[in-house]
């Protein structure tokens, strides 16, 4: 505890370096060493605190966090900004890492402040607050029964420790078991819930879109798994309609994306697509869904915020993200053309990203789990191709716009950004025995 508080005061040095790779650097390092000294993946507990935890699960989403945030730093933050991105970065940690009940909803709920300044200050629009009060509504309203459940089983269970809970094989009844999951569900999100991340997403800048698609909605996706781990027993029994709920909602996402004309639009919409198919298959809750439903976190994680960052490069440039203005971008620029290729082809699931593991995973846990599923999961894959290339070839290809005259070029360090993002993305591929022991 003392090395995990010890890296934090040192890491606030970090804003006196003026030089951004820098501290990205030594912010990257300081982190890795925070955890690595003290903790592996072996699941091992800390000694004599009984707070703090480390399974697979949190020791590579807390390696997402680190290399996504890390990659924030790069950019020309004002020091509040950067504080608050320092702010979300220790609370992340924290809520991977805690294993009591009662301290991850608290964990879960402060994650919110920081993103709640980043849209506020750095918002484009006077329209932020409208998302804000969505975000807020959505996800914080959502959890106040899921406090008064916590409260509850500490009452009856006397411990809130989950690990304690996994070995009591807890049975809550159908009601209870959807008050507990529908507040990870809300923050993930999925269909029917999910008005509140298009808002939040077109509102947001760059740095707080690429931590709410990269980071953020894992938070919801790893309450999920947590929470399929305790209880079992009314997962089994009554998951049959969130799987149907997140394949068809999956499907008519996919279907939105295909009628959007504002680029950030259809890169937030896919993320619910994706979304909805991993928590489908963890929903299942065989070895193959597990895993890949993980692998599908790690890789949204990636290629949207990449995706992201690069909708950000035409907007600066552009002053509009429409598609009907940005078309022809790769006449004016083929190098960033051919990262939009790359990203795009990676949110199709194309060889070798870590979406088409996750996507071949997936359907093969869903198909297995109700031969039903099939005809479903060929109209998703159909449709989450066809909104991938009608996002790449309607914003690269046809006639130039006025606008693209004065289009400025691409520095090093953006290039370096996608570089950073495409990389892990792809390289994964040839070593997926790292995701064996999920």
């Amino acid at each position: 505890m003392m090395k995990f508080l010890m890296m934090m005061v040192v890491s606030v040095g970090l804003f006196f370096f003026n030089n951004k790779f820098n501290k990205f650097i030594i912010c990257f390092f300081l982190s890795m060493n925070m955890f690595l000294l003290n903790l592996y993946t072996t699941n091992l507990w800390i000694g004599g605190m009984n707070l703090f935890y480390m399974d697979y699960y949190s020791f590579y989403l807390i390696i997402l966090s680190l290399w996504l945030i890390g990659c924030i730093m790069l950019l020309n933050l004002s020091n509040f900004l950067m504080l608050m991105t320092y702010l979300l970065m220790n609370i992340l940690i924290l809520c991977f890492l805690v294993f009591n009940l009662m301290m991850f909803y608290l964990l879960f709920e402060m994650s919110l402040l920081p993103m709640f300044f980043m849209i506020m200050i750095g918002g484009y629009t006077f329209e932020r607050l409208e998302a804000v009060m969505y975000m807020f509504m959505y996800t914080v309203v959502s959890s106040m029964p899921f406090l008064w459940m916590i409260l509850n089983m500490y009452l009856n269970f006397k411990s809130l420790m989950i690990i304690y809970m996994i070995f009591g094989m807890i049975e809550l009844g159908w009601l209870m078991y959807y008050i507990f999951l529908f507040t990870f569900l809300i923050k993930i999100p999925i269909f029917i819930f999910h008005i509140w991340l298009p808002k939040a997403h077109v509102e947001a800048p760059v740095y707080g879109s690429m931590i709410l698609a990269g980071v953020l909605l894992k938070l919801g996706s790893y309450g999920v798994l947590r929470l399929i781990q305790i209880f079992m027993i009314d997962s089994i029994a009554y998951g049959f309609y969130l799987i149907s709920l997140s394949v068809i909602g999956s499907i008519l996402m996919g279907g939105v994306c295909l009628i959007q004309v504002d680029l950030k639009m259809l890169v937030a919409y896919s993320s619910v697509v994706h979304m909805g198919l991993m928590i489908a298959g963890i929903l299942t809750l065989t070895k193959t869904g597990l895993i890949g439903g993980f692998i599908m976190m790690l890789a949204h994680g990636l290629c949207s915020s990449g995706l992201f960052y690069l909708v950000n490069l035409n907007y600066e440039r552009l002053g509009t993200r429409l598609m009907l203005i940005n078309k022809g971008s790769l006449m004016i620029n083929p190098s960033l053309g051919l990262f939009w290729f790359l990203l795009c082809s990676s949110n199709l699931a194309a060889p070798v990203s870590l979406n088409l593991i996750s996507e071949i995973f997936l359907l093969i846990s869903l198909v297995c789990w109700n031969f039903k599923l099939i005809m479903f999961m060929m109209i998703l894959s159909f449709v989450s191709a066809t909104y991938s290339l009608y996002l790449f070839s309607f914003s690269q290809h046809g006639g130039l716009t006025n606008l693209l005259m004065n289009y400025k070029p691409v520095n090093l360090k953006d290039f370096f950004m996608l570089m950073i993002h495409w990389v892990p993305l792809n390289i994964l591929f040839l070593n997926l025995g790292l995701f064996m022991f999920i």
